[in-house]
């Protein structure tokens, strides 16, 4: 997306001096050169990932109730070619071990601990992600009992919608959330449309890299976080024009 941003700009600018419109050519030239350097070097992707991530810096320890569940969002699954089978992607392992984490801290309480792993075939590989995760979660000495499964959701704001039918049924009174850092904020304001109170738990944490040069890595990092920003925006968007479907109380699950 910011190369896209950029393409734009410097399409604008050379439009403009073939129509000979030099000051808004100099200008045009001149947004582009800083947005490229400001990005490249870190300062625009800082600020953006800062804003996303900040508040969840700190992972408090939950107070689990009598019925926990700890939602584990999905991120993808790829295919290894030698192995011939699916695994979780690298974005998802720091999920993956965060919930195993959450999850044993809860079961030390004598509590009922649940974990649904939401997450379908968005990819379309023919496998979802919730039966790949929960190999790994199997692998990992979870209960098959305690492991629920989401599999029809393909991206976050479905994952929302499906996980609070189980949420529902299942009377959950504490719901932690895992997720990257990054998409722990817009994440949470697609549950508590749909009436979820969630407790975030991040799984990582992404950052920029300040350098005197720029990094083809700084520009990665600010697509992530424009991502975001860009399914925010549109929750807003289509809740003023009407779009998204019906809304939830806060405090319902």
């Amino acid at each position: 997306m910011s190369f896209f941003i950029l393409s734009l700009l410097l399409i604008f600018a050379f439009t403009a001096k073939a129509l000979k419109w030099r000051k808004i050519f100099f200008v045009s030239l001149l947004m582009f050169s800083s947005l490229f350097l400001l990005t490249g070097i870190g300062i625009i992707p800082s600020y953006l990932l800062s804003t996303l991530q900040e508040q969840y810096q700190v992972k408090h320890k939950v107070k689990w109730s009598d019925n926990n569940a700890i939602v584990l969002l999905g991120a993808g699954t790829q295919f290894i070619d030698r192995s011939n089978n699916f695994e979780p992607t690298f974005f998802s392992f720091g999920r993956i071990h965060e919930t195993v984490a959450q999850y044993y801290d809860c079961a030390e309480q004598d509590s009922i601990c649940k974990i649904i792993i939401s997450g379908g075939d968005a990819q379309g590989n023919g496998v979802t992600e919730a039966d790949i995760y929960k190999k790994e979660l199997l692998r990992l000495d979870i209960p098959v009992q305690d492991i629920i499964l989401e599999a029809d959701s393909v991206n976050t704001w479905k994952n929302a919608q499906f996980t609070s039918v189980l949420l529902n049924q299942q009377q959950t009174e504490t719901v932690v959330l895992v997720s990257s850092g990054l998409h722990i904020k817009r994440s949470q304001l697609y549950f508590k449309h749909f009436g979820i109170n969630t407790l975030p738990m991040r799984a990582d944490y992404m950052d920029a890299r300040v350098s005197t040069i720029p990094l083809w890595y700084n520009f990665a990092v600010t697509d992530f976080a424009l991502h975001e920003y860009t399914g925010i925006a549109r929750y807003h968007w289509y809740n003023f024009t009407g779009w998204n479907v019906t809304q939830e109380q806060p405090g319902d699950v």
